[in-house]
């Protein structure tokens, strides 16, 4: 048998000991950004040079995409006319179809087993 002393001072040698490899040694603290880098202005994309050199230049392109997306906008809508009455007859049918299934649920009620419900 050990001595009592032994094993409160030997627990946490042992634990340290323990802890002591899931360190990772090689590295002090984490990466960090270098304040250079921080502290620069902001630059501006190569993609962005249109917008920074003329800005009139990107409202006429916006406005003209604008203007082409309207013209399709109206193009789809007016070859694609509603025919309102065969939208009524679908609805209608959808109605009545509807109201089929609500009878049959209702008459059917905890026969789940009926062929006809």
């Amino acid at each position: 048998m050990s001595h009592p002393a032994l094993r409160i001072v030997g627990l946490p040698v042992i634990g340290i000991v323990l802890l002591s490899g899931c360190a990772d040694s090689s590295v002090d603290y984490p990466a960090l950004l270098p304040t250079d880098q921080l502290l620069a202005p902001p630059s501006i994309p190569g993609h962005a040079e249109i917008a920074a050199t003329s800005p009139d230049q990107v409202v006429s392109d916006l406005e003209s995409a604008g203007a082409a997306l309207a013209v399709s906008s109206a193009e789809v809508t007016a070859a694609d006319p509603v025919d309102a009455p065969a939208l009524d007859s679908r609805a209608e049918a959808l109605r009545r179809r509807a109201e089929a299934l609500r009878q049959r649920d209702a008459e059917c009620g905890d026969l789940p087993d009926d062929p006809d419900c």
